[in-house]
């Protein structure tokens, strides 16, 4: 049996803006390190587990991060109708 599919209204066209934010911080455990929050509409969404010895190693990592949760976003989303 086929099912019909069809596109939710909420997807996301390729120039809408995404959400989502870095922010880079000092570790408070471990001094002269770095970790990053990626914000979701000013909401923690994750955060590093690893602590980095430099602000640009946390903000490389956050951006890897971040990409993911982009094209998940843009991604299209299916429903059964």
């Amino acid at each position: 049996m086929l099912e019909n599919f069809r596109q939710s209204r909420h997807n996301r066209t390729m120039g809408e803006e995404h959400r989502f934010t870095i922010k880079v911080e000092s570790d408070l455990l471990r001094e002269d390190h770095f970790r990053w929050t990626l914000y979701e509409s000013g909401q923690p969404r994750e955060r590093s587990e690893a602590s980095y010895a430099t602000k640009g190693e946390a903000y490389a990592d956050a951006t890897k991060a971040l990409r993911e949760y982009i094209a998940e976003w843009q991604a299209p989303k299916w429903q059964v109708t």
